[in-house]
C-alpha cells in the first residue's frame, strides 16, 4: 500500500488537536524520576537554575528549558541535552498529535512537523531555532519510528489479519490498519532481514547505553580539557570499568588507534573529526547520510565543507601573514636606505643648501603618512660646523 499521499497532505483534523500539553501522552511509558541540572528562562527573560524531571517539563508553565548545543557539530550537550531527549520520547508517543501511519518520516506532512515543533518550542528555548530545528526534529522521527516498532514487537501475531485483532486499546483503528498492512509487506520484511543481518556484524557495541555520543564526548572534555577526536571517542566508549574491552576485534582496533595517536601526538583537528584523521585510517572512508562516531547530524558532505572551509582559511590566512612580513620588511629596507642617502646629501650641504632639500622633499613626499626625513632637523653649515676653516 502506498500512504505518500495521506503523508503530504494536511490532516483535516489538525486544528482540532489537544493544544493542553500539560502531561505525558497517554501511551507513554512512566515518566522516569531522575533529574537534570538545567537552566530555564521565563517570559521575562530570567534565567533561573534547577533541578526538573521530564514529568516536571510538562507540567511547566510561562517557562522553558535553555537547551545548550555542542559548537562543532551542532548536538544537544550536558543535562539539557538529555532532558530533551527524554522528553521527546514522551512526545513521540502522541499519536493524535504524530500518526503512525507513515511510511518515511521525510514524508510525514509539514503541518504535522510544524505543529509538533511549536510544541517542542513551547517546552523549550533554542539560541538559533531554525538551525536546532533540523537536528530535533530528525531525533523525533527516529523517536517515533521507536514507537511503531514498540507497538509491533508487542502487538504482532502469526499473519496480517490476527494482527488486525489485536489492536492496542489506544490507538485508532486506522492507523493501525494502515501500519499493519504496512508492515505485512515482502518490501518491510526485507528491510527487517537485512537489519537483522547488519546487527550480527555489528561486533563493537559502544558502551555509553541511552546517552547520546554528543553528551559523552562533552563529559570527556569537562574531565579532560580537551575534545576528544574519534579515535580517542571510539577507544573511551569501547572500554570497560575494568579496562578492558567489549570486544577482542575492538581490543585490536583501539590498539592500531593508539598506536597512530603516538606516531602524531601534536596533531590537532579543528573539530571531533576529519576524513583524514586516525580513525578513517584504521575503519576505512565514510559512507553517505553519517559520520561514525559522532552521531546524529554532521554527514561527509558538511564535514568536508567544514573541513576544507577550515584548512582554506587557514592557509590563506598563513599566506597573507607571510606576504604582509615581506611588505614590511621590505618597506623597512627602502625607508633605511633613503635615510641613509638624505644624511649624506644633507651631511654634505651648506646649510642653505641643506633647507632647499630638505623642502624640496617635503614637497615631493608630502602625501606619504609620517616621513623619515620630515624630522631631520637642519644640519649646521658645514663651515660653521669646521670652526670656518676653508
Amino acid at each position: 500500500m502506498d500512504f505518500t499521499d495521506s503523508e503530504t497532505q494536511q490532516p483535516d483534523d489538525l486544528p482540532n488537536l489537544e493544544t493542553d500539553y500539560t502531561m505525558p501522552p497517554p501511551l507513554a511509558p512512566e515518566c522516569k524520576t531522575f533529574k537534570w541540572k538545567i537552566e530555564v528562562i521565563d517570559v521575562d527573560g530570567n534565567i533561573e537554575g534547577k533541578m526538573m524531571t521530564s514529568k516536571d517539563v510538562w507540567i511547566m508553565q510561562n517557562h522553558r528549558v535553555i537547551v545548550h548545543f555542542d559548537e562543532y557539530t551542532n548536538q544537544p550537550i550536558g543535562d539539557s541535552g538529555g532532558l530533551l531527549g527524554s522528553w521527546l520520547s514522551q512526545l513521540s508517543n502522541d499519536i493524535m498529535l504524530l500518526p503512525i501511519n507513515y511510511t518515511d518520516w521525510r514524508l510525514v506532512s509539514p503541518h504535522i512537523k510544524d505543529r509538533a515543533w511549536a510544541v517542542i518550542q513551547s517546552k523549550f528555548r533554542f539560541d538559533d531555532p531554525m538551525m536546532r530545528k533540523d537536528y530535533v526534529m530528525g531525533a523525533l522521527g527516529s523517536k517515533c519510528k521507536d514507537v511503531k516498532l514498540r507497538f509491533w514487537r508487542e502487538y504482532k501475531r502469526n499473519n496480517l489479519n490476527e494482527t488486525l485483532q489485536n489492536r492496542p486499546e489506544k490507538v485508532p483503528e486506522d492507523q493501525w490498519s494502515h501500519l499493519v498492512h504496512l508492515i505485512f509487506t515482502d518490501k518491510w520484511r526485507k528491510m527487517q532481514e537485512r537489519n537483522t543481518k547488519n546487527q550480527k556484524n555489528h561486533i563493537m557495541p559502544h558502551l555509553c547505553g541511552r546517552k547520546s555520543f554528543s553528551r559523552k564526548r562533552d563529559e570527556i572534555k569537562i574531565k579532560t580539557g580537551k575534545t576528544p577526536c574519534r579515535a580517542e571517542f571510539f577507544i573511551e566508549s569501547r572500554k570497560k570499568h575494568d579496562g578492558s574491552f567489549v570486544s577482542d576485534e575492538a581490543k585490536l582496533r583501539a590498539e592500531a588507534l593508539t598506536t597512530l595517536l603516538n606516531l602524531n601526538p601534536q596533531v590537532t583537528y579543528n573539530g571531533t573529526a576529519s576524513l583524514d584523521d586516525e580513525y578513517s585510517q584504521v575503519f576505512g572512508p565514510e559512507r553517505p547520510g553519517r559520520v561514525r562516531c559522532v552521531g546524529r547530524g554532521p554527514t561527509p558532505s558538511r564535514l568536508v565543507r567544514h573541513s576544507n572551509a577550515t584548512r582554506r582559511q587557514d592557509i590563506e590566512n598563513s599566506e597573507l601573514v607571510a606576504q604582509l612580513k615581506t611588505q614590511v620588511k621590505t618597506l623597512g629596507d627602502q625607508v633605511n636606505a633613503m635615510s641613509t642617502f638624505l644624511g649624506q646629501i644633507l651631511g654634505n650641504s651648506t646649510g642653505e643648501q641643506a633647507s632647499a632639500w630638505t623642502a624640496n622633499f617635503a614637497t615631493a613626499f608630502a602625501n606619504i603618512p609620517n616621513p623619515a626625513f620630515v624630522n631631520i632637523p637642519n644640519l649646521p653649515n658645514p663651515q660653521e660646523r669646521d670652526g670656518g676653516a676653508s
